[in-house]
């Protein structure tokens, strides 16, 4: 069973997705460390200093990983603001939070401002939540993480697993939260 859990940066898809992990037994895969390892770059963008990722690239690699895993009853997780792009999936999670405390967030990681804009606009325009819906349809949900804690999100996470809760892209907006 494969697992997606994607969104903007500072959503909180790292501490969830191990949590969740090891609620599940689940083998985890943090798609930027896997990136990085296998050097699936294009180039760089220097004004924002982030480095362009080869994302067909990047599909194969996870695809050798997930091969393993189609078949069985053990989940796989694939965490990062990438992973949507990866298909097929069981479950597609994407994490949302306001921009107002994504701001918080990313300023601390001492992000350049035009880095931080770009995040907090790609989070009210919901850039990931949408990709991920156009790839996945009904596999892709999404959870407002603003005002919970990991423990709650992984908690409705399993409930999503269990078919007992669902959330479909499109109930959450923060498009009122932040100035053009």
């Amino acid at each position: 069973m494969i697992m997606l859990l994607t969104g903007t940066p500072g959503t909180g898809k790292t501490i969830v997705s191990k949590l969740l992990a090891r609620k599940l037994k689940a083998k985890l895969v943090a798609v930027n460390q896997l990136a990085e390892e296998k050097n699936l770059y294009t180039g760089q963008e220097p004004e924002k200093e982030y480095k362009i990722v080869d994302i067909p690239a990047l599909n194969l690699e996870i695809d050798k990983i997930a091969q393993e895993y189609r078949v069985s009853d053990y989940w796989l997780i694939f965490e990062g603001h990438l992973s949507h792009y990866y298909s097929p999936a069981d479950l597609v999670v994407v994490l949302r939070t306001s921009p107002q405390i994504l701001n918080e967030r990313l300023k601390k990681r001492k992000w350049k401002s035009s880095k931080v804009s770009e995040n907090l606009e790609a989070e009210a325009l919901d850039i990931c939540a949408w990709e991920a819906l156009d790839i996945h349809s009904e596999q892709a949900q999404e959870i407002d993480t603003t005002s919970m804690r990991p423990s709650d999100v992984v908690e409705v996470v399993l409930e999503m697993i269990k078919g007992k809760k669902i959330s479909p892209v499109g109930g959450v907006s923060f498009l009122d939260q932040i100035n053009f």
